[in-house]
């Protein structure tokens, strides 16, 4: 294996998880992220029939197979530590919403570890296309088919994790919504009960001669029992349309089934 100013280039070029043939040579571009300082890392690995080959510094030397698998072991068990860490965010946010509350600056939070998910799912990607093809053409294919099966395990967790997280947004949404629907629902039914209150306060009020009931000693209670029945048949009207909304997880009665 040889390393010239071609694939000096090449690599400054293309820092991401990559398989090629590049003038010749197999090349395997490895770019592994360390999850303590997620700092990314670029290993680079030559092929020639059954040997192996990393790249350190600016010469390629022998590498055995075992230590390659080990290094691409590693990547993966750092894929799959992060989806471990955004599996269990996702399952706190969701406990969160299961005990009845709403979780505060969520449709940021959530965009930022959608990114980072979206960032871990193409890593993943990459890596698993690089490792089919070069699997395709290696002589280690046996060694090399239990880290494809890994990497497409941590790639269909990644994509589910993914869903979730959508899933979670879709349904704060809907409650935030749902909130707002109630408030709305309760000002308007404020508002038909306080309209003709309102209005009856206002007739009364008039500073003008030959009123109903005026000059009368039981106006006022007149009026006040009114206003209180008034009240009372928007709370039974609105009260009997809320009793109607059953829960989500409330029986069927013994009378549907007759």
């Amino acid at each position: 294996m040889q390393y010239d100013e071609n694939l000096a280039k090449f690599l400054s070029k293309n820092p991401n998880t990559l398989y090629i043939d590049f003038l010749g040579q197999k090349i395997l571009i490895l770019s592994s992220l360390n999850i303590k300082n997620e700092k990314e890392k670029v290993y680079v690995f030559g092929f020639e029939e059954e040997n192996i080959f990393k790249l350190d510094n600016v010469e390629f030397k022998p590498l055995s197979l075992n230590d390659f698998l080990n290094i691409i072991r590693t990547n993966l068990d750092e894929y799959k530590a992060e989806n471990a860490h955004f599996e269990s965010i996702i399952e706190h946010k969701e406990n969160i919403l299961l005990k009845g509350n709403l979780i505060k600056n969520f449709f940021k939070k959530s965009f930022i570890l959608k990114q980072k998910i979206n960032r871990n799912l193409k890593n993943l990607s990459l890596l698993n296309e690089a490792l089919n093809l070069l699997a395709e053409t290696s002589p280690h294919k046996k060694a090399l088919r239990p880290l494809i099966f890994g990497v497409n395990i941590a790639l269909k967790n990644s994509k589910e994790i993914l869903t979730r997280l959508n899933e979670l947004h879709l349904l704060i949404s809907a409650i935030k919504n749902e909130r707002i629907n109630q408030s709305l629902y309760f000002l308007s039914v404020l508002s038909a009960i306080f309209l003709p209150l309102n209005l009856i306060v206002g007739f009364f009020g008039m500073n003008t001669n030959g009123l109903f009931l005026n000059g009368n000693k039981n106006a006022t209670w007149y009026i006040f029992t009114l206003i209180c029945f008034i009240l009372i048949i928007g709370l039974v009207v609105y009260y009997k349309k809320r009793k109607k909304e059953l829960e989500f997880d409330d029986k069927i009665s013994k009378k549907t089934h007759k």
